[in-house]
């Protein structure tokens, strides 16, 4: 197959350019396509996962602060059973979104792999996929976020526990 692309001399004169496709040079093995749909979706599903972790970890903070205030007299022993809660809590939830996040740069490592084996330098820039990867630090910038938020929510238990009433 072959695609023709139109070349602009002067406004009145066109010249047709015949040029080859792209994918004719090298086409992407069934396997590899494969590879490449499970990345993809294995990404979305873990960024889906850090939101529902933190989604639930900002749940058992609001559960905290009702349960302190509906259910339990404010002992020392309650105030301090709920704080460890919270602090597990916290812990638990920056392990998941760390664990979440190494997987996450796993497959994108896979995807620059298809970009550079598949694709040529004109169809990485025109399609804006990326030619080398991000460093890391880079990409941890929304998982820093969900951590911060998580973090938040425990400092603001924490207070609500542990403040003088």
């Amino acid at each position: 197959m072959r695609r023709s692309r139109v070349i602009d001399l002067h406004p009145k004169l066109r010249l047709k350019e015949e040029r080859p496709m792209a994918n004719a040079v090298r086409q992407m093995p069934v396997h590899v396509e494969a590879a490449y749909k499970e990345a993809v979706d294995n990404t979305i599903v873990l960024n889906r996962q850090q939101w529902i972790a933190t989604n639930y970890a900002l749940l058992v903070y609001a559960a905290i602060f009702v349960i302190s205030a509906q259910f339990f007299q404010r002992t020392d022993f309650a105030r301090n059973s709920l704080g460890i809660v919270a602090i597990v809590t916290f812990f638990i939830h920056w392990y998941m979104i760390f664990i979440f996040q190494h997987a996450i740069d796993r497959f994108r490592a896979r995807l620059y792999w298809i970009y550079r084996t598949y694709f040529n330098g004109e169809e990485l820039h025109g399609l804006d996929l990326p030619i080398q990867p991000e460093p890391s630090w880079a990409q941890w910038h929304v998982a820093a976020g969900f951590v911060l938020v998580s973090f938040v929510g425990f400092v603001l238990t924490a207070i609500y526990l542990w403040s003088v009433r």
